[in-house]
This record gives structure tokens, sequence and C-alpha cells, in this order.
């Protein structure tokens, strides 16, 4: 009787394959944009790579000779280095601090306050990137607000022109946007701390847990799948930022601020030659879904 009164509740052939033909007749559009505009070019990239292009020409074949420049390349070895102090300093900064303001705004009784707090941190995202770059130029300056300061309070010894010293110049474009707090980053952290249960939250401060406790042993682990969505996304933005070192330093002074995506900016588009960096592309294609995985399995949300 069960079996037949299933049977009758199951929806006709007919119907299950209409509305599967449906679905991929509603998918296959924004499918065939993704890979038209998503997978095409990382392949093509890919080919590209193994041939001698300058963009007009028939490319040339040459097989592994781009990779092997690349690698001979002592340019591109500093520029590797400069990335890899960019991330191991950069990523914290793109999200410890975009948590902890997000903690803040959690922690606040008044969902009036919530969301006016919500609102003052997301309002940097109307402002351009191109602007927020060049207020920093003029901070950055010989003449700029932070060597005013410093003059103003004794310590005119430590003026200088930021990201015109070899020394201070990648320091300064790392720890450019204080006090580095993402907009983006605060919302995904806010909407993984508003997804706790709150009978979690009082069921710990029940059994007598503080708001530290809480912070670290439920509100810390509850929200890793937030942590390792944005520390992916972070490793991506810093390995891929052409923009700031380009528009401040042009990886100057004496390829002090040079990274990997702006030395392959420089060999395709200012010397021409498409398939060599397009090998420097694959490279760092390859370093960032390795760094992506290895973050996958370290911050895993199933133990």
């Amino acid at each position: 009787m069960s079996a037949v009164v299933a049977q009758q509740r199951r929806p006709p052939v007919r119907r299950q394959v209409l509305e599967r033909v449906a679905a991929v007749g509603f998918l296959a559009p924004t499918l065939v944009l993704v890979v038209l505009f998503c997978y095409y070019p990382a392949v093509r990239a890919g080919y590209t790579s193994l041939t001698r292009w300058d963009g007009f020409n028939a490319p040339e074949w040459v097989g592994l000779q781009n990779f092997v420049d690349v690698f001979a390349d002592a340019d591109f070895r500093r520029s590797a280095v400069n990335v890899a102090i960019w991330t191991a300093v950069g990523v914290p900064l793109a999200t410890v601090p975009s948590f902890v303001v997000a903690e803040l705004i959690f922690r606040l009784r008044s969902e009036r306050l919530q969301y006016f707090w919500r609102a003052v941190f997301t309002a940097p995202l109307i402002i351009p990137p191109v602007v927020s770059v060049l207020i920093w130029q003029f901070l950055y300056g010989p003449e700029g607000p932070i060597n005013r300061v410093l003059a103003g309070v004794g310590l005119e010894s430590l003026t200088r022109s930021w990201i015109a010293d070899p020394r201070f110049a990648l320091w300064a474009l790392i720890f450019l946007g204080f006090p580095w707090v993402s907009a983006f980053n605060v919302l995904i952290f806010y909407a993984g701390l508003k997804a706790i249960p709150s009978e979690v939250l009082e069921a710990s401060a029940l059994d007598g847990a503080g708001r530290w406790k809480q912070f670290t042993r439920l509100e810390v682990p509850l929200t890793f799948g937030q942590w390792k969505l944005l520390l992916v996304l972070s490793i991506i933005g810093v390995t891929q930022n052409l923009m700031v070192p380009l528009l401040l330093t042009g990886g100057g002074p004496g390829n002090a601020t040079l990274t990997p995506v702006l030395y392959m900016y420089q060999g395709a588009i200012t010397y021409g030659n498409y398939g060599f960096g397009m090998a420097v592309g694959t490279i760092l294609f390859v370093v960032v879904l390795a760094l992506s995985i290895v973050n996958m399995r370290v911050l895993r949300t199933d133990r």
C-alpha cells in the first residue's frame, strides 16, 4: 500500500524530464559566459605561455623556454620574495582587524547601533580604489601629512619620501590602508557571527563562560567557514594586486616593490612579450591554487 502511495506522489517521468531540461536551459547562458570569459582565457594563457608571441604576429612555439627564462631572471626572484613578504604580513592585516570590528559590532546590544556601525564601516565601498591609492600617495609624499606630523613632534630625523626609499617602499605599500578594515570582510564576518544560534551563546553564558571564552571557544571556531573564504580571497587579492605598485612606484625604486603580477604586466604590455607574461601568470595560478588548497585543508569545518 505504501509503495502505491509513494508512486502516486512521485511526479511523472515526463514532468521530471521537463524540469531538468528547463533547469539546464536557464543555466546554459551563464555556463556559456563563464566558459567564454573565465575558463577559455585561462586555457588560452596556458597555451600562450608555451609560445613566443608579440600580440600581432603568429605565435612561435618555444615549449618551456619562457618558464626557464622566468626562473632565471633575478627580477622575478626579487618579485617573488616581495610578494611572499606582502602575503605574510598583508593577509593577517586584511582579516584580523576586520574580524575585531565585526565582533565589536556584533557585541552591541542595540540593533539600531549595529545597523549604524555597519553603515559606517561599509560606506568606503562607494569610494573608487584608485582614489584611496592616490590619497595615500599624498600621505606618503615628502611634504605629506605623515612627515609633517613627525616633524611636529620632534622626530624630523625620521621623515623621508616613504615610497621613494628602497628600505621602506615595500613596507609603505604593505601598510597602506590603515586601519586595514575592509568593509567586505567586516560584512562577511558579521554575517558569520549573526548565524551563530543565540541559544548556543545563552547556554554557554549559563554554564559560566565569559566573553573571552565565548570569543575563543565559540565565535572564532564557528566562523571558520568565513575565515577560510576570506583567507583564500585575501591571498588571491595580495598576489594579484597590480594597481597599488603600478600607480605608486611602478615596481621601484630599484625593484624594491616589484611583484610578480607587475612583472607579468611589464613583460606583456611594456615589452610586448605576451608568451613570457603568460608564463608568469601561469606560475602565479599554480602557486595561488596550491596555497588555496592548503588553506582549505588546514581550516577544515567538518572536524
